[in-house]
C-alpha cells in the first residue's frame, strides 16, 4: 500500500509519511528514569497519541512495563463506578495487547474491590506481576474526564505515588490531553480543591509539543517525493509551513488534499498556489478538526480571550496571567505575538471569522446592487455604499439577535461576513488581526486587482473618534506602503450609544504619505 498523508488517529510508520514521533517532544526518559509523574499537553491533532506510542514502545525495548491506554471511552461519565470500569477495561486490554508476555491483571482482578479504589489496585497488581521490570503508565485522552471520575483519578494516583517501585506501584505515571494539569485541577472539585500536594503539581514535569519547522515541513512532502515521484516546489513547501505555522494535522491536510484532490498525476508538481487552493478546501470542507476548534469558540473563557484578538482595541482587557488565557493556548487557538495575543496560525485565524460571522453571512442576501464594472471587475467602492446602506438597515437586529458571544466584535465579524458572501467563488479574504493590532486590515483579491480595508471601532472606554480618524489613516497608510497599493479604505464603526445614524454616517478623503485613505463612517 502506498503511504499517504494522515489527518485522523495516530501515525504508523508503514502506512503513513511521518517525521520521528519523538523529535518534537522534550525528553521524557529522564522523568521516568527519576520515577517522576508529569503531564503532556498539546492542542488536539498535534501528534500526542503517536508520540506516547512511540514512547511506550522505546520504553519497553529498555526493559520497563510500559503501558499506553486510552481513557476516552469514559468521557461523559459523571459517576466514578462507570468511568472506573472502562479505565479498567482499556488498561486490561492495553496491557494484555503490548506485553503478551506478562499475566496482566484482569478487569475482574479488582471487581469486588471499592468504587474508587479499583484503578489503584489495578496499578498494584500490575507492578507485582511485572516486578522486576518498573512500570509505567501513559494515560491519553486524560482531558475528557471531568467532576467525580477525575477527583477519583487524581486521588488514586496520588495514594500510590508516595510508595512508587518495582513490585509496588507504577514508577511513573504520564497524564496526557490538551490541558495542563492547572485546567484537571480546576475542573476536578467538588467544593474544595484537590489536594495542591498532587505528584502532578510540578510546572517543570509538565510538557508540551512544538510544531513542525519549516524545514521539517520540506522534510516530511519529500517524503511523498521519494515515494511517488511528485515534487513539492520549495515555495510550495513554505507555503504550507506559512499557512499552518508547523501545525501537524494542517501540514497533513494540505498536502493531503494537493496529492489526493487538486493534483491526482503525480507528474505534476505541488505549487504554493496549489497549497493556496488547498487552504480554501479545507476551511470550506469544515473537518472534524477545524469543527472542534470553532465549538470551543462558544466557550465563554474562550470568548473571554478571542474577543478582543479580532477587535484588536482592548489589549489590556485580556487575562495573561489567567487560567483561561492559559486554556485557550492550551487548545491551540491563541499564541503569544510580538503584538499580543493572536490566532495561532493563518488558517485559524481565517477560521475564527469566517466560523463567528457564518450565520451573518448566511443571512446575508447575494448582491442586489450592481457589484461588478463593466468588464466584470469588482466595483469595490460600490461595495462599500451597499454594506453602509445595509448594516444602517440590519444593526439593530445583528446586535441584539445575533451571536451575542461577541457582541463588541460584531460590527468587524458582520463586514467580514458581508465581504465574504460577495467575493465567494470569485476572490480571496487575507485577515490580519492581533490583541494589541488596534484593527483588523484585510487584503481583498479580486482577479487581478487588490483592495485594502481597515476596520475600526469608537465605543465606551475605546479611543476617541478623531484619534481614531488619525491613528487608523497611518496605520492603513504604512500597510499599504507595505503591500505597495496606491489607495485603501477605513471603515471606523460608531459604538457610542451617544451617536445617531446622522453622527454615524459620514466620508472623507486623506492623502497620508502619499496614499489615499478613503475614511467611512458606519
Amino acid at each position: 500500500m502506498q503511504k499517504f498523508f494522515n489527518i485522523s488517529g495516530p501515525c504508523v510508520s508503514d502506512k503513513h509519511y511521518m517525521l520521528p514521533a519523538l523529535v518534537r517532544l522534550p525528553d521524557p526518559i529522564s522523568l521516568i528514569e527519576q520515577e517522576q509523574y508529569f503531564v503532556l499537553h498539546a492542542a488536539r491533532q498535534t501528534g500526542k497519541s503517536t508520540a506516547m506510542i512511540a514512547l511506550a514502545k522505546l520504553l519497553r525495548e529498555r526493559g520497563y512495563a510500559a503501558v499506553y491506554a486510552s481513557l476516552e471511552a469514559s468521557q461523559g461519565f459523571a459517576a466514578v463506578e462507570g468511568a472506573e470500569s472502562l479505565w479498567l477495561a482499556a488498561l486490561s486490554r492495553r496491557a494484555g495487547e503490548q506485553l503478551p508476555q506478562l499475566d496482566v491483571p484482569s478487569t475482574q482482578h479488582v471487581t469486588r474491590g471499592t468504587v474508587g479504589d479499583r484503578l489503584r489496585a489495578w496499578l498494584t497488581a500490575f507492578s507485582q506481576i511485572a516486578a522486576p521490570m518498573p512500570a509505567v503508565v501513559l494515560f491519553d485522552e486524560v482531558d475528557v474526564i471531568e467532576g467525580a471520575p477525575l477527583i477519583s483519578l487524581l486521588r488514586q494516583l496520588r495514594e500510590g505515588f508516595t510508595g512508587r517501585a518495582p513490585g509496588v506501584f507504577p514508577s511513573s505515571i504520564a497524564l496526557i490531553g490538551m490541558r495542563d494539569l492547572r485546567d484537571y485541577l480546576a475542573y476536578a472539585k467538588d467544593g474544595s480543591p484537590v489536594n495542591p500536594g498532587s505528584p502532578f503539581n510540578i510546572k517543570t514535569a509538565s510538557l508540551t509539543l512544538r510544531n513542525f519547522t519549516g524545514q521539517e515541513v520540506a522534510d516530511l512532502y519529500q517524503q511523498h517525493t521519494d515515494e511517488t515521484g511528485q515534487r513539492f516546489t520549495p515555495e510550495a513547501s513554505a507555503r504550507a509551513y506559512w499557512w499552518s505555522q508547523g501545525q501537524p494535522f494542517l501540514v497533513n491536510a494540505l498536502a493531503r488534499i494537493c496529492t489526493q484532490q487538486l493534483l491526482t498525476d503525480h507528474t505534476l508538481p505541488v505549487t504554493a498556489f496549489d497549497i493556496d487552493r488547498a487552504k480554501e478546501a479545507l476551511i470550506f470542507a469544515r473537518t472534524t478538526h477545524l469543527d472542534s476548534l470553532a465549538e470551543r469558540l462558544r466557550e465563554a473563557r474562550v470568548a473571554r480571550i478571542v474577543e478582543p484578538v479580532i477587535t484588536g482595541d482592548k489589549p489590556f482587557s485580556i487575562p495573561y496571567d489567567h487560567d483561561d488565557f492559559e486554556y485557550v493556548v492550551d487548545l491551540g487557538l491563541i499564541v503569544r505575538g510580538p503584538q499580543g495575543a493572536e490566532p495561532a496560525n493563518p488558517i485559524y485565524r481565517e477560521v475564527l471569522a469566517r466560523q463567528l460571522s457564518y450565520n451573518v453571512q448566511m443571512a446575508t442576501p447575494a448582491p442586489w446592487w450592481r457589484w461588478q464594472t463593466e468588464d466584470g471587475r469588482l466595483d469595490f467602492p460600490a461595495l462599500v455604499d451597499a454594506f453602509l446602506d445595509w448594516w444602517r438597515e440590519n444593526e439593530a437586529a445583528i446586535i441584539t439577535q445575533g451571536d451575542r458571544t461577541y457582541p463588541e466584535a460584531m460590527p468587524h465579524l458582520t463586514f467580514m461576513a458581508f465581504l465574504q458572501r460577495v467575493v465567494n467563488g470569485g476572490g480571496t479574504v487575507l485577515r490580519e488581526y492581533a490583541a494589541g493590532r488596534g484593527a483588523v486590515d484585510l487584503l481583498i483579491t479580486y482577479g487581478e486587482d487588490r483592495f485594502v480595508v481597515e476596520l475600526k471601532r469608537v465605543a465606551a472606554g475605546v479611543q476617541g473618534m478623531d484619534k481614531a480618524k488619525d491613528r487608523g489613516s497611518q496605520q492603513l497608510a504604512d500597510y499599504l506602503d507595505t503591500l505597495g497599493e496606491e489607495e485603501g479604505w477605513l471603515i471606523i464603526f460608531d459604538q457610542r450609544t451617544s451617536s445617531t445614524w446622522d453622527d454615524r454616517l459620514w466620508r472623507e478623503n486623506r492623502i497620508v504619505d502619499g496614499r489615499t485613505i478613503h475614511l467611512c463612517g458606519a
